[in-house]
């Protein structure tokens, strides 16, 4: 293995786990630590895109599923809070789950949505905290409008 090496995660541990960093998700190994045996690997959440996390793995935790050539890491971690993204969030919401617009936005009015309307997350992931809703007439069930709106604008409707 070696730096900018695409990893996948083969083993589940307790550390990673409590960060929501779980086996099967893919990262890129970013350096290595000689007195542990361990790389520092970037994780992409799968379930925002756009968000990841920086982690310590042991070596015989990842496997090397293709090598890329290490000049794109520079720029990423050219960003000083680069090593404070430690873990990922789980999913706010997920796909088909009921939601209620709680903050009024200008783009979102300009789509004739407003604050108390209702709609359905319509993907299984976000994009830099943005979920795509589809919101509906109540009563009529015609589309009003499918757009993303940021998850701190939305609350879960059981």
């Amino acid at each position: 293995m070696e730096r900018s090496d695409f990893v996948k995660l083969i083993n589940d541990n307790e550390e990673l786990r409590a960060k929501n960093i779980f086996k099967g998700y893919k990262g890129t190994i970013i350096s290595y630590i000689k007195d542990t045996n361990e790389w520092i690997v970037l994780f992409m959440d799968p379930f925002n895109y756009g968000k990841y996390a920086v982690a310590r793995v042991k070596a015989n935790d990842l496997k090397v599923m293709l090598k890329y050539e290490s000049h794109f890491l520079e720029e990423i971690e050219a960003d000083p809070d680069f090593y404070t993204h430690t873990e990922l969030k789980p999913p706010k919401f997920k796909e088909y789950d009921h939601v209620r617009l709680i903050n009024d936005k200008p783009a979102y009015a300009k789509e004739g949505v407003k604050k108390g309307m209702e709609g359905c997350v319509i993907f299984n992931y976000a994009v830099n905290s943005k979920w795509g809703v589809i919101f509906s007439e109540k009563g009529t069930a015609r589309d009003i409008a499918n757009i993303c709106v940021h998850e701190d604008d939305l609350e879960f409707i059981d």
